[in-house]
């Protein structure tokens, strides 16, 4: 073969094979830079939300904290309400209503309902205590009479009472006149009606425009 000829077939060989090369080449390192470039543009993922509310061991123990503080206040309160229930037993001539909700505050206590005993007592010792009336003195009346009356005491002997809740219009119980406006408690506590009895069954008789010493005396106390 010419030798010349042979020499130009393998020049062609020879580009052919380094065209080949270059072109891989080329394509290898475009590869390589758009790798580069997705991992340079590809945004961190988020991290995962960290847990910041209570544990159920720590919502347990608020659990508890709050019944025992509860638990606690109505103690309190059923405490509260005894000590009410026994002022509001003092006070005398409670009307069927009044004793309904006496009764009902102490059912309220037995039952364990702190607060609600509270407030039905509560109200009822308020009312028992600002409870009164205004009698006007009739031709004929005495102490002892209008203390006899069903709609003021029903008992003539707690007529001392009247007497000593209106010392400043009345110098003498025996002497009293009409048209004169008498203030009238209409629950006194039992002490005071035990007193007024006693003063009044032995008081002694009665002596028109003199103040008798044994007034005095309970008037004193």
């Amino acid at each position: 073969m010419n030798p010349l000829l042979v020499g130009k077939v393998m020049n062609s060989a020879l580009e052919k094979s380094m065209s080949t090369v270059s072109a891989k080449s080329l394509l290898t390192v475009a590869l390589i830079s758009l790798a580069l470039t997705g991992c340079a543009s590809r945004q961190p993922e988020p991290e995962a939300p960290v847990q910041t509310g209570p544990s159920a061991a720590e919502v347990e123990a608020q659990r508890r904290a709050e019944a025992e503080a509860a638990r606690r206040a109505n103690e309190q309160a059923l405490a509260q309400a005894r000590q009410i229930l026994a002022q509001a037993r003092e006070h005398t001539h409670l009307n069927a209503g009044q004793q309904d909700r006496l009764r009902s505050g102490e059912q309220a206590i037995n039952s364990g309902e702190g607060r609600r005993a509270v407030d039905i007592l509560n109200a009822l010792l308020s009312e028992l205590r600002a409870a009164r009336m205004t009698y006007t003195v009739m031709t004929g009346d005495s102490l002892w009479r209008i203390s006899g009356r069903a709609n003021v005491y029903g008992n003539p002997y707690q007529w001392p009472l009247i007497y000593k809740n209106n010392t400043d219009s009345i110098r003498d119980a025996d002497l009293i006149y009409p048209n004169q406006q008498l203030n009238i408690v209409r629950h006194p506590l039992r002490g005071e009606v035990d007193a007024a009895v006693n003063h009044a069954r032995n008081r002694g008789a009665w002596d028109l425009g003199r103040v008798e010493d044994s007034d005095r005396r309970y008037l004193g106390r």
